[in-house]
């Protein structure tokens, strides 16, 4: 399935599906945090992460990380780029531009913003995170900060519409030293998984429809 940046932009002018989609993805211990939100996202921080797209062979990619080995709540996990608000970002779009500029180098002059999706709280960390969706006319030029990020990951897109791309195991949960039973999208060499999975799901349910 080949979606084009216009197809994208005219779609995220729709209703978006949220929880709906969040849910398609949410671990086992997740989903009755997902129906009490109201309360949690109260005491919540906020945070921005961008789901970056760029054209590459008459395809598009999307742009992951893994984060890097530290000790860390989301230690070595598959991720968009992103991080915590700022008080000088003043508004919280401005956030995902300066993270993925300091994260993987990416000029945030150079990306144009085209959307935006349902916000998640992720409760392991008590962060609300604003999700954004970015395009870049050309393959970035990548410049890691080695101390936040392992790996850049980038995927075609037409990659998550494929069949049977969804399975379910249990995972390490870093910040508990526990496992849980989460589904994840099995795609290219990478395992996704928790947050960043559930954000990809509405965003496939927003473009796929």
């Amino acid at each position: 399935m080949e979606i084009s940046i216009q197809h994208i932009k005219q779609k995220l002018n729709q209703d978006l599906p949220g929880i709906l989609s969040h849910l398609k993805m949410a671990p086992a211990n997740r989903i009755h945090e997902l129906k009490d939100l109201e309360k949690q996202i109260k005491t919540a921080m906020k945070s921005a992460v961008m789901i970056l797209l760029y054209p590459h062979n008459n395809k598009l990619k999307v742009v992951f990380i893994r984060r890097s080995y530290y000790v860390g709540i989301h230690a070595g996990q598959i991720a968009f780029p992103g991080g915590r608000y700022e008080d000088f970002d003043i508004e919280i779009k401005n956030t995902a531009l300066r993270e993925i500029e300091e994260e993987i180098g990416i000029n945030s002059e150079s990306i144009e913003v085209i959307g935006r999706i349902s916000d998640i709280y992720v409760p392991p960390s008590n962060f609300l995170i604003s999700v954004f969706i970015g395009y870049l006319n050309r393959k970035p030029q990548y410049k890691i900060d080695e101390r936040e990020v392992n790996e850049i990951i980038e995927i075609d897109l037409s990659d998550f519409f494929q069949e049977n791309l969804v399975d379910k195991k249990e995972f390490v949960v870093p910040s508990t030293n526990t496992s849980v039973l989460a589904p994840y999208y099995k795609v290219g060499n990478i395992e996704l998984w928790g947050a960043s999975a559930m954000v990809m799901s509405e965003f496939l349910d927003i473009i796929g429809q």
